[in-house]
């Protein structure tokens, strides 16, 4: 089994995006276990979420920019470009840093003595994150796989120990900028392996306008996730962020192969679109017929295990967590990759608008008369719009209609199932 998984990029990275995602979970029970407060706990989630609400965007258009963009140098630019990639970063996390620092937020962590971690951790950490598509995009399953393991492993036990000796949130926050430094350790002996330590400014100057649109995309399209946060900081206290935190969160495993397929199918599609395709329907298949299932079952108990795994208090992010199940309908459509293939990189940009546009003026109509549950909802809906822009674009403008990478009886089956249990569960609580 271990060496079916290291021997294939995209199995390998979702193993790493199972321990990224397992390692949180169950932190966060280890963190309410251990009797910190609900405040408390929202101090470290909104630590943590301040890091990605001002990194996520150019982090991940970068990211998607160099996996598309990688495949199609010769291999001396390529060397330049994982070493171009990493000082772009570097540039980016100082400059993240820098602007926290005269707002809101930086004072708060500023306040707190916690400002020195948060820029280590936001730096060099985001930096490190590059890692992993640098060994994706050379194929190194192997080496993908093992580093996914050290590095969350890590970061579960060591936040645990840490959490469990000292009984510090600031201890905690210690811990995170430690251990993002041996994460960019690791990032720099991999530049060193596989880079050239020689940048072309006007072959990086090339690569940034390229990825541009894409972090405008991102910012747009991904940052629903932050502005749901900043509306539930806005109308409520620290402590219902943290449940509408624990609950925001779609099924890990939902999200671990979705993601991982995209990432390692992306340099795949760019050299061959037909084929990886006909592969990406195929493997969706397969995801299908269990992602679908689970979904449905936790979705008819999440109140039950939210009750065991924290307590009482946190009866309200299962209803949360109900909701967000319902963004797999729309997240196990792939359009992506063919845009991302064809360079078509303007359209991702502006349907991400529309996205964003949806779920702000949604989230301030349903926040009245359903809380956070209506925040919850209309980053569901904001979803499931931007899917349908894509697929028609592909299909109108780009011939590539949908059943060439979705079996779409099967997935019709399957969502209108979801939807039935979803209406039955929150009836039945």
């Amino acid at each position: 089994m271990l060496q079916k998984i290291t021997s294939d990029t995209t199995r390998a990275y979702q193993s790493l995006q199972a321990l990224r995602l397992g390692s949180s979970i169950l932190l966060s029970i280890v963190l309410v276990k251990l009797s910190f407060t609900k405040n408390e706990i929202g101090d470290f989630e909104w630590f943590l979420f301040l890091t990605n609400a001002v990194s996520f965007f150019w982090s991940m258009g970068l990211l998607n920019a160099f996996k598309s963009y990688f495949p199609a140098q010769n291999g001396e630019d390529q060397s330049s470009l994982i070493t171009t990639l990493g000082i772009v970063f570097l540039s980016f996390g100082l400059v993240a840093s820098f602007g926290i620092s005269y707002s809101g937020y930086g004072k708060e962590l500023i306040f707190q003595d916690n400002f020195i971690y948060f820029s280590i951790f936001l730096i060099l950490g985001i930096t490190a994150s590059i890692s992993e598509h640098i060994l994706i995009v050379k194929e190194k399953s192997q080496d993908l796989f093992y580093y996914g393991f050290l590095s969350y492993a890590g970061y579960f036990v060591g936040l645990s120990i840490v959490a469990f000796m000292l009984h510090s949130i600031s201890a905690l926050f210690m811990f995170l900028a430690f251990w993002a430094g041996i994460r960019f350790l690791y990032t720099v002996f991999l530049i060193h392996r596989y880079g050239s330590w020689t940048v072309d400014l006007g072959s990086a100057g090339k690569f940034i306008i390229y990825a541009s649109p894409l972090i405008v995309h991102v910012l747009l399209g991904g940052g629903m996730e932050y502005i749901d946060g900043y509306l539930v900081d806005a109308y409520y206290t620290r402590e219902e962020f943290t449940v509408f935190r624990y609950g925001a969160r779609e099924l890990p495993i939902n999200t671990i192969f979705i993601t991982a397929m995209v990432a390692t199918m992306m340099p795949l599609a760019v050299n061959n679109l037909k084929l990886t395709l006909a592969e990406i329907k195929t493997r969706l298949n397969g995801l299908m017929h269990w992602l679908f299932p689970i979904s449905i079952i936790l979705m008819l108990t999440s109140p039950l295990i939210f009750r065991t795994i924290y307590d009482d208090g946190y009866i309200e992010s299962a209803f949360v967590f109900n909701i967000y199940l319902l963004i797999l309908c729309s997240r196990i459509v792939l359009p992506q990759v063919i845009l991302y293939a064809r360079q078509k990189n303007s359209i991702l940009m502006w349907v991400g608008l529309v996205e964003l546009i949806i779920n702000i003026l949604l989230s301030l109509y349903l926040i009245e008369d359903y809380g956070i549950l209506g925040i919850a909802s209309a980053t569901v809906v904001a979803y499931v719009v931007q899917k349908i822009l894509l697929v028609f674009y592909c299909q109108i403008r780009l011939g590539i209609r949908l059943s060439f990478y979705l079996d779409i009886k099967l997935h019709t089956i399957y969502s209108l199932l979801l939807y039935v249990v979803f209406a039955i569960a929150y009836n039945l609580y």
